[in-house]
């Protein structure tokens, strides 16, 4: 089958390479967003998603505007059989959807019409599921709305973190993948569900901020829903320190909010939360790299009774 793969994030490239490693399907052309700047020094930087295609050798589209008639005109010529989407990043109008004889995929995780929109891994996470899983289906007009024509279920482990879990999607959405361009024919599109349809959005930077008068499993489901990036956020002396993982302690806190009630040895040290004590487990502070929460102690050298805030 000849395909147009869109994407821009890391949770496409395992499709992309999946599909590339297989003889009878030719991806043509790899269409990602524009590079953007990034870091201090504003250095413009290819998504993930095009960087995987040019290291595979895959002709990259990136423009501005995918719904540009000169674009649509440009992917005309290109005769492919499939568009397939995932985390691309924008909308794709009619037009474009009505291009190829198989139509217009996306890969999205979760288990649509549960949690649509942009960030659903991460929101299965804070909502504290146990399940979650991946749907294929048509694009439509309406967000995430079209209709399904694949899914499979996956476990959310206990305290796996959005990184981790987005991995495991990713995987077994390139499997999901390959089964269904194999027999497309096989998988008839069925309608969502509108009255069950539930949404994630965009984070903003008050998401990050780590609240410690919330109860212990919240504050843990915030800490594994935004790790290893951008990571939850507290603040320490005057200085931003990022959370990175967590375990909820087995004492009831006495303590105010946010205060160091102990510390454990060559693990980490237990803030007070509204009930359970939460042990910090690993940190990130400004400027420094990923360390465990005993190696940041003993530089940062807390004392118990000291507040994060």
């Amino acid at each position: 089958m000849k395909i147009i793969f869109a994407g821009s994030s890391d949770f496409a490239i395992p499709a992309l390479e999946e599909i590339a490693s297989h003889r009878e399907h030719k991806i043509l052309l790899a269409i990602s967003q524009p590079a953007k700047p990034k870091g201090r020094r504003q250095v413009m930087e290819d998504t993930p998603l095009a960087q995987a295609a040019q290291m595979l050798g895959i002709p990259l589209f990136c423009p501005d505007n995918i719904n540009d008639q000169h674009n649509i005109e440009r992917l005309r010529e290109e005769a492919a059989d499939i568009l397939i989407t995932a985390s691309y990043g924008a909308f794709l109008g009619r037009t474009l959807r009505n291009l190829f004889p198989y139509g217009a995929i996306n890969l999205h995780p979760s288990l649509l019409p549960e949690y649509r929109g942009p960030s659903p891994v991460r929101a299965a996470i804070l909502a504290g599921e146990t399940l979650t899983g991946n749907s294929i289906f048509r694009l439509a007009a309406k967000m995430d709305a079209g209709p399904l024509l694949m899914q499979e279920k996956l476990e959310i482990l206990p305290n796996e973190d959005y990184g981790a879990l987005e991995q495991r999607l990713a995987l077994l959405a390139s499997e999901m993948l390959i089964k269904y361009l194999q027999q497309p024919q096989s998988y008839p599109a069925v309608k969502q569900d509108d009255g069950r349809a539930t949404y994630s959005r965009m984070l903003n930077k008050e998401d990050l901020h780590l609240d410690f008068s919330l109860p212990a499993e919240q504050i843990q489901r915030r800490i594994r829903a935004y790790a290893p990036e951008p990571g939850a956020r507290v603040s320490f002396k005057g200085k931003m320190l990022k959370i990175l993982q967590a375990e909820q302690g087995e004492k009831n806190s006495k303590a105010a909010p946010g205060q160091i009630t102990s510390i454990v040895h060559n693990k980490g040290f237990c803030l007070s939360t509204a009930d359970k004590e939460l042990l910090i487990l690993r940190v990130q502070a400004a400027g420094k790299k990923q360390m465990d929460a005993w190696a940041y102690h003993l530089g940062a050298r807390l004392n118990i009774g000291e507040r994060i805030e």
